[in-house]
């Protein structure tokens, strides 16, 4: 387990903010190795000791925060708008949609791809569940957003967009170093550097194939999730899933060794390992979705040269993810053997240890992700050896140990806007500067930076369901921006966590859940600058404090009646309401305006 940017981050916010290096809570040392000696026992909950369907209804939510473009009628978050103004490539590519990386408005191609693969199997694996507490086609249509931007990358039979933004030109941060909100980066960014300027084409002289084989495994697990309901759909993302997986076993090589200089500070934050594992995993899902057997023989051959990558799931690392999903479609006895190599790392007198409540501690950032990643593979397995079988009662108790964790057993919540002690003050800038409430509009983007990392102000705006990157070895933690080791949120972070969500939901029984829905959940909505809201019918469940509609309606609609429960609200905080800031409509405009002018 690696920490993903942590150096390169901590020491520009050190040069431009001041900011305290990272230091343990109560004075440990800086970005300390794993100090966690133990595996923690755990009794197995007889019944589910948290509300897995509310969780997973926020969890989804969450990716309604970090959606990028026109964000049309399914807009729930009053403080999220239209944004990615300047977004086209030089081939006329529409790059606006799509998922944002953090806090920042960044698509790195490897991880936003894997996010997508990630909420794909999701859907592949828990769709009961899923339905029967009717976030199925919620669900299905976050992993479209996802997906119609990676097709959108795809600008001819030569070039695959692997990269789109702004990290960093020199020593001088673009992305990191904007704290205002993605619907006015084009107004407001350091040195009025737009997004395109950051392209970086995959191709035969520069190739990925970490990223190709990643987006091809996207396009196959989500040609499965929409084989029944859009074939038309999912056969185009099978032939998209084909073409860039032969693209990846073509042209070799990885984006480590890119002479691009767009490429040079992914090289850093996002560094990948070997391409061997996404060729496997790309295959694997083709073989899925397809059922020809050339793509199994295909991932087999890939899979030996990354054999010995098998202690980690992650944006980087895929082959317990191979074994996992070859096994569940198989029953093969060699990819058990590989998962449960893998899940041996965790049990007793394995390498990888506890911290004294119980987490899975691997590594000081975003511990939690990964716990949850391992945790969802244990349950993949679980399910399809049988929840009953004695075998899968390790791998359960582990992964509700880890689940559980998160959302409450070490004293608090992890998850934003969830549980008793849950995060306040996110890593995470538009839920701080949203586009309706922004006090520092037009300022220094230093003096910005400065009040965002080390102000003690609360987040203006509820990140539902965002996970956490997690503790210190010793289970502490500073609810505190500046803390970013401890506070930040990504896209890849909720990923496998949300499906771990659906997983407990399948364990426990999908008719001891009842449907969450936004019903009194503060989405912005009252606050005075937040225009437009959304108008769901009077048949929809999902938005709404309804009771009489029809269980498992399209969530996605936008009906033409009205509901006078929908939710709406602003946090109560008279410093936030007595601000006067532009309204949705001013900002929107003058981002367009700005657009124009540059274009």
């Amino acid at each position: 387990m690696k920490a993903r940017y942590v150096s390169a981050v901590s020491s520009l916010l050190v040069q431009l903010f001041a900011v305290t290096p990272m230091s343990g809570v109560n004075g440990q040392e800086k970005d300390p190795p794993n100090h966690a000696a133990s595996t923690v026992p755990y009794d197995l909950p007889a019944t589910a000791k948290y509300d897995y369907a509310e969780v997973l209804h926020k969890s989804l939510l969450f990716y309604h925060a970090q959606r990028s473009g026109k964000l049309g009628p399914n807009r729930r978050l009053a403080w999220r708008g239209d944004s990615c103004f300047i977004c086209s490539g030089p081939n006329g590519e529409d790059l606006s949609g799509g998922y944002y990386e953090a806090a920042n408005t960044m698509k790195w191609g490897l991880p936003l791809a894997f996010t997508v693969t990630q909420l794909a199997w999701n859907v592949y694996a828990w769709s009961d569940a899923m339905s029967a507490v009717n976030e199925l086609e919620e669900a299905k249509e976050g992993v479209k957003w996802g997906v119609d931007y990676l097709v959108n990358c795809i600008s001819s039979p030569e070039n695959f967009v692997g990269q789109f933004g702004v990290s960093a030109v020199g020593s001088t941060d673009i992305d990191f170093g904007y704290f205002g909100p993605p619907e006015e980066y084009e107004m407001w960014v350091p040195k009025g550097i737009m997004h395109p300027a950051g392209l970086s084409y995959i191709n035969s002289t520069n190739p990925s194939s970490e990223i190709l084989g990643e987006t091809a495994a996207t396009l196959a697990a989500a040609s499965i999730i929409f084989k029944d309901s859009d074939p038309d759909y999912s056969a185009k993302l099978v032939d998209h899933a084909k073409d860039l997986y032969n693209r990846a076993t073509t042209h070799l090589g990885s984006y480590q060794q890119s002479t691009d200089p767009n490429m040079k500070t992914v090289k850093e934050w996002y560094p990948s390992s070997i391409y061997y594992d996404e060729l496997a995993w790309g295959a694997a899902w083709l073989y899925v979705a397809t059922k020809d057997d050339s793509y199994k023989q295909l991932s087999d051959s890939w899979g030996k040269n990354a054999s010995d990558h098998n202690d980690e799931y992650s944006w980087d690392e895929k082959m317990p993810g191979v074994y996992a999903l070859m096994y569940s479609e198989t029953k093969d006895e060699t990819y058990k053997v590989g998962v449960e190599k893998f899940m041996a790392n965790f049990f007793p007198g394995g390498s990888v240890k506890q911290t004294a409540k119980g987490l899975i501690y691997g590594d000081s950032w975003g511990s939690l992700s990964y716990a949850s990643n391992i945790g969802f593979i244990m349950m993949v397995y679980a399910k399809t050896l049988g929840y009953q079988e004695a075998n899968s009662t390790q791998a359960i108790t582990m992964a509700a140990q880890q689940i559980n964790y998160a959302l409450g057993d070490c004293g608090r919540s992890w998850v934003v806007g969830f549980g008793e002690g849950s995060p306040i003050r996110p890593y995470h800038k538009s839920s701080y500067n949203s586009f309706i409430d922004y006090p520092l509009r037009g300022q220094d983007n230093g003096k910005q930076g400065d009040d965002f990392l080390n102000s003690n102000t609360t987040n203006r705006f509820i990140l539902y369901g965002a996970l956490e990157g997690g503790p210190a070895w010793d289970d502490t933690f500073a609810d505190n921006r500046a803390r970013y080791e401890f506070t930040e949120v990504t896209q890849d972070y909720n990923a496998a966590f949300t499906g771990l969500n659906a997983a407990f939901i399948d364990y426990y029984g999908k008719n001891n859940f009842k449907a969450f829905t936004d019903c009194g959940l503060d989405l912005g909505w009252s606050h005075p600058n937040a225009t437009n809201p959304p108008n769901w019918g009077d048949n929809d469940c999902y938005h709404t404090c309804n009771t009489n509609c029809v269980a498992n309606s399209n969530n996605g609609s936008n009906n033409n009646g009205s509901n006078s429960n929908s939710s709406s609200g602003s946090k109560s905080n008279d410093a936030v309401m007595g601000r006067k800031v532009v309204s949705w409509g001013v900002g929107a405009l003058l981002a367009g305006a700005v657009a124009a002018l540059l274009a």
